[in-house]
């Protein structure tokens, strides 16, 4: 398939290996099915589509067919297609209609067929009620849906103009790769702090970092597709992860560290510290607005900041740092991972050289310390690859633990 108009381009392994069968039902939001098919792909998952009846009426097998590169089925067959094979079953949209055969046992189509083997086999079934809100809040769907919910995985709707809407599609796949991925095995919870920290010297103005938030994201959406429970607490940034179990939204220092601190207590999570944290602030915040027209010239003491990291410890001892210099060596580089990681207690960092990170790309040392102390260091690129490879010590890690 190679430089074929049906491949897509990777952006996660979440799903390799992982057989997902898709049932397109009769709604409008049909027309979605093929981007969110593709979106599926791209996280490593073969996809083979069932088209109901009615959902011919909204996209076609030829979209469908292109959209997951393998053939659709539309009509019982010799082959046994309507028997569940997979590893899981997502009914993306769902009707009313089939809603309310999958509820009755009803199999007279292949879609509903194979829902109801994916049922019987134990198997993930995840369901995206898509109509008019009138239906979806009709005492009979209502019904329905309560008594699917004991069986299968009924994912919110984004109610929009009346209607219950289909999701993003890339944010549909990351659902379905985070269900399926938590389904008999355990994930840590894991805690991204990302963004900017702001310090005030009045009420209007502040001394900030940057941060665009791109690193943070992704290792925020990695972590969630591969079914980990990740808890965001995000400061000033311009992009913010689309995927999540939870939000925090911080501006000081001192909110950083109280939010984190409240999250760790109330689970046992790995710490990504990711956030461009002031080592400065204004010594004194003043009341109002400092008005120019009676100054000519403004003078600020800036107090240097406590170390947030060394107050964060993580329950199952794993521990993600980063660290942003002018100039790094490999040999500066090992040297300040050993030192960083020694003093607070981290087992990976991320060292990050200022002329290799921008919008278009991203290269950092990585630094990780197996099982035996041994620190190994390597330099990888592309945010995509970094997070991945955060994630993947995470889940290693906790794997090894005695805590998993």
């Amino acid at each position: 398939m190679e430089n074929s108009d049906l491949q897509v381009d990777f952006i996660s392994d979440s799903l390799k290996d992982k057989r997902v069968d898709v049932v397109v039902s009769g709604s409008i939001g049909a027309v979605e099915s093929v981007r969110f098919i593709r979106s599926l792909r791209r996280l490593g998952s073969s996809v083979y589509a069932i088209l109901s009846q009615g959902g011919s009426q909204f996209t076609t097998t030829t979209a469908l067919e292109w959209a997951s590169a393998n053939k659709v089925i539309t009509d019982f067959e010799g082959l046994a297609s309507h028997i569940a094979t997979g590893d899981a079953c997502v009914v993306a949209p769902s009707s009313a209609n089939m809603l309310a055969k999958v509820a009755r046992g009803i199999t007279d189509c292949p879609a509903s067929a194979l829902i109801a083997s994916y049922l019987g086999a134990k198997k993930p079934v995840l369901i995206v009620p898509n109509m008019h809100n009138s239906l979806l809040k009709s005492p009979i769907v209502g019904q329905n849906l309560s008594m699917l919910s004991e069986y299968c995985v009924v994912l919110g709707v984004r109610e929009e103009e009346g209607k219950a809407k289909f999701p993003a599609p890339d944010v549909l796949a990351d659902l379905v790769s985070h269900h399926i991925n938590r389904q008999g095995t355990k994930r840590p919870d894991v805690l991204v702090a990302m963004g900017s920290t702001k310090g005030y010297f009045d009420d209007i103005r502040y001394v900030s970092n940057y941060s665009s938030g791109a690193l943070g994201s992704k290792i925020a959406e990695e972590t969630f597709r591969q079914g980990c429970q990740t808890h965001v607490v995000v400061g000033a940034c311009p992009i913010r992860p689309k995927t999540f179990t939870s939000t925090h939204e911080i501006t000081s220092n001192d909110d950083l560290e109280s939010a984190c601190k409240a999250i760790l207590q109330g689970s046992k999570a790995a710490v990504v510290f990711a956030s461009s944290v002031l080592d400065f602030v204004p010594e004194t915040r003043l009341s109002g607005k400092v008005k120019s027209s009676e100054h000519d010239e403004l003078s600020i003491r800036f107090v240097k900041t406590k170390k947030i990291l060394a107050n964060l410890d993580s329950p199952i001892q794993i521990k993600v740092g980063f660290k942003l210099e002018s100039q790094l060596t490999d040999a500066s580089a090992r040297s300040l991972a050993e030192t960083y990681c020694r003093s607070y207690q981290l087992s990976y960092m991320v060292l990050n050289q200022l002329s290799d990170v921008s919008s278009s790309g991203h290269k950092a040392f990585l630094a990780e310390y197996d099982d035996n102390a041994t620190l190994t260091l390597r330099k990888e690129e592309g945010k995509e690859t970094i997070a991945a490879n955060i994630c993947r010590h995470i889940i290693s890690r906790y794997e090894r633990s005695p805590h998993s």
